[in-house]
């Protein structure tokens, strides 16, 4: 049945091109009868707009341009070609991969033989966005937490927390667990803890060896920025991409698919040895 397709679905975050660009009903153009650069350069310098489209009796077949992101000295007028475009139902993941590889910053977004609208890399500041690396990094810290309960016990978890550490901080969540525990709430220690805190309890105890990393200085050079990227993505004030590229914003999402691959088969390969048992 019809109803039987959104039960089954287990990607809670879905976003692709369409939800974070603009459509083309939306969009301002310019005809291409009035078309001139100085008036070109009026409207995307007046609207801060990088992308001018230009619309013709058929369509949108070409565009101006900044020569340089947030520069408008320099426009020039430029023919739409295959490398311009991409499917308007692409993914965000494959959109950010595409900005990146093949640095670009904007797509138009086609629906068959049609453009219907544009993306760029400013659009990547956009809430979804946050909303989308939010549930991939919701992921990697269930998973760290998981790594931690599976090779770890309460008692080593809580002594390598608050015996190495004075800082106020752990001062409020050891009064949290304490409170709970003595109100009969029953809930696994790691879940009091932020992702820098189970990043240090993995370094302590070197379950980095349990993700294919080597050295302590390695999983921390890998993990490091992963914790930089979810302040920024807590923080809904904070711009994800501030240059002309989101090569570092991949890079991120590389790695947190990288580890997400290893704790989950990790995880698979634990439920199955609990299976035989």
């Amino acid at each position: 049945m019809f109803e039987d397709l959104h039960f089954l679905r287990e990607t809670i975050v879905d976003i692709n091109a369409a939800v974070i660009g603009i459509s083309s009903e939306s969009w301002t153009d310019i005809p291409e009868k009035d078309v001139s650069i100085d008036q070109a350069a009026t409207i995307m310098r007046d609207n801060s707009f990088d992308i001018l489209p230009i619309k013709g009796a058929s369509g949108i077949k070409k565009y101006f341009q900044t020569a340089k992101w947030n520069d408008f000295s320099t426009i020039s007028r430029e023919t739409i070609t295959h490398r311009d475009v991409l499917p308007f139902t692409t993914s965000l993941r494959n959109l950010i991969r595409q900005f990146s590889e093949k640095s670009r910053n904007f797509y138009f977004l086609t629906n068959e033989h049609r453009i219907v609208g544009l993306v760029t890399i400013a659009d990547l500041n956009c809430r979804q966005v946050k909303t989308y690396l939010f549930s991939l990094l919701s992921d990697f810290e269930i998973g760290l937490g998981n790594l931690v309960r599976q090779t770890c016990t309460e008692s080593e978890s809580l002594q390598m927390t608050f015996d190495a550490n004075q800082d106020t901080k752990f001062e409020e969540t050891r009064y949290r667990y304490k409170a709970d525990k003595d109100n009969g709430v029953d809930v696994p220690f790691v879940e009091y803890l932020y992702l820098s805190d189970l990043i240090n309890l993995i370094a302590k105890k070197q379950l980095f060896k349990e993700l294919g990393y080597e050295s302590r200085k390695q999983f921390e050079k890998a993990v490091g920025p992963l914790n930089e990227l979810r302040k920024n993505v807590c923080h809904p004030v904070r711009s994800l991409i501030s240059g002309e590229n989101c090569n570092k914003l991949w890079d991120h999402i590389d790695q947190l698919e990288e580890i997400l691959f290893v704790l989950r088969q990790r995880g698979g390969t634990i439920s199955a040895i609990k299976e035989l048992i």
